[in-house]
């Protein structure tokens, strides 16, 4: 065999290698979003109903892994680029379909657009009417993908921390959230909730919050999770879990 042969197969070897999935330990990424995934901020330790809910199918599928949280478009963009990543909590549309390997849901998920409750001239019959209003949303989310396809101006932050507080201080008239995350938001920023109100639901959001992988990742790994949490689901441990966030 050549030497320009035997680098060739050195090289597929090491490929190969690299994007099997076993054997190494499994990069797992999200954002700051309570209640689903967030930093406690006394323990440091990442926490939420996603969160808990992923760490138990890696669990039960015995895989290793590093967990760390992320400016969403920073975990967005390293689950397109790396090999063997999983992230969470991620909404799935057309858009994301073909980017990843998707698992399946992990957290429900209705999201409003939410105003001030001491502004009721602002109103929201139909989408065309986002067009009269500054609409806050996070960049390369999912909220924010649909509303730029429905070709609504947006002003684009990092997180919804910053969303809460430009609301908050009138720099915005409404952001786009769920309603479990609202509550959570707001009490993590120290504002109080009963400051704002549903406008209107968008329905093509609200299909719940799923995890997926790269698409480097070896099948293998993603059909076991996929086994395991359908396996969470029948034994009862997702209810358990998504009930200690509902109640």
């Amino acid at each position: 065999m050549s030497f320009f042969a035997k680098a060739q197969v050195v090289g597929w070897i090491v490929l190969l290698s690299a994007f099997s999935g076993w054997g190494q330990t499994l990069t797992v990424v999200t954002e700051e979003y309570p209640p689903y995934n967030f930093q406690d901020s006394n323990s440091k330790r990442i926490s939420g109903m996603a969160t808990e809910v992923v760490e138990e199918i890696l669990k039960r599928t015995h895989i290793s892994y590093k967990l760390g949280i992320y400016p969403w478009a920073r975990a967005y963009q390293m689950a397109q680029d790396a090999p063997n990543v999983l992230i969470y909590s991620i909404g799935r549309n057309a858009q994301r379909e073909n980017l990843f390997k998707w698992v399946d849901v992990i957290a429900p998920y209705d999201v409003y657009l939410y105003r001030l409750k001491a502004r009721p001239q602002v109103k929201v019959h139909s989408m065309d009417d986002l067009r009269n209003y500054k609409i806050g949303a996070v960049r390369d989310d999912i909220r924010a993908q649909y509303l730029e396809k429905a070709q609504i101006p947006m002003d684009l932050v990092v997180e919804d921390s910053a969303n809460a507080k430009k609301l908050a201080s009138r720099r915005i008239d409404m952001f786009p959230i769920d309603e479990l995350g609202v509550v959570a938001l707001y009490k993590r920023e120290g504002l109080d909730p009963a400051d704002v109100v549903k406008v209107f639901k968008l329905d093509a959001l609200s299909t719940g919050l799923y995890m997926a992988f790269s698409k480097q990742t070896s099948d293998d790994v993603v059909r076991k999770c996929k086994a395991a949490l359908a396996e969470m689901k029948r034994d009862g441990t997702f209810e358990k879990i998504r009930a200690k966030y509902l109640n």
